[in-house]
């Protein structure tokens, strides 16, 4: 199972137009096509504005079947091209693979946090094995299921950590709960060489549509 995301970002000037072109056109390639994608709004660790577009799928491969259909659609090219002024740059697109989920995900998450690091790559298997404990041992401790992935692409070895909120305040409240856990902490320590110094980001959302 792999998660695919799409990363764009609104311009200060055009914020709610960007927002509903963004909206409209999630709308629209869900009905044109069975991605069943969502759409999240960054609220922390990117810059202002940001949106993610993400599906998951069993099959990278068979996805882009569905995508090529909208590449050579004449509508769909016509609403990307009338949509590009009220976006900044060109949009990036990520792909994971899942390794793990602990606990019951069943769809999009309300609210997401993720955690990603990359890996130095000789520390591997010890640095998964490490990762999958993390997160058994995280989703048990707040009760928020947390899915584990790897990317190839990009930063090569990136594991993310992405923990399936109902609401924003419940992943504070999780948060809150790992910051002054000694287990988790301990096990943050223990960590120490099996990731690239300065590699570590979190990011925050919530889904919009």
């Amino acid at each position: 199972m792999y998660l695919f995301t799409r990363r764009v970002v609104v311009s200060p000037t055009h914020l709610r137009a960007g927002m509903a072109h963004a909206i409209a056109m999630t709308e629209f390639v869900n009905q044109k096509t069975d991605l069943e994608i969502s759409l999240h709004q960054v609220l922390q660790g990117e810059p202002l504005g940001t949106l993610m577009f993400a599906y998951r799928t069993e099959s990278f491969a068979a996805s882009l079947e569905s995508a090529d259909g909208l590449v050579h659609s004449d509508e769909y090219l016509t609403k990307i091209e009338e949509g590009a002024q009220h976006f900044v740059g060109n949009a990036e697109d990520r792909l994971g693979k899942f390794q793990h989920i602990a606990g019951e995900v069943s769809g999009p998450p309300a609210a997401a946090a993720v955690v990603s690091a990359a890996i130095d790559v000789p520390q591997v298997a010890k640095a998964m094995s490490w990762s999958l404990e993390l997160t058994e041992y995280t989703a048990n401790l707040t009760g928020v299921p947390v899915a584990l992935l790897t990317s190839n692409y990009g930063q090569y070895g990136t594991v993310s950590f992405v923990s399936y909120g109902q609401s924003i305040a419940q992943l504070e409240q999780s948060q809150e709960k790992t910051n002054s856990d000694p287990g988790f902490l301990q096990r943050l320590a223990d960590s120490e060489g099996l990731f690239i110094a300065g590699s570590g980001a979190g990011v925050l959302s919530r889904k919009i549509a």
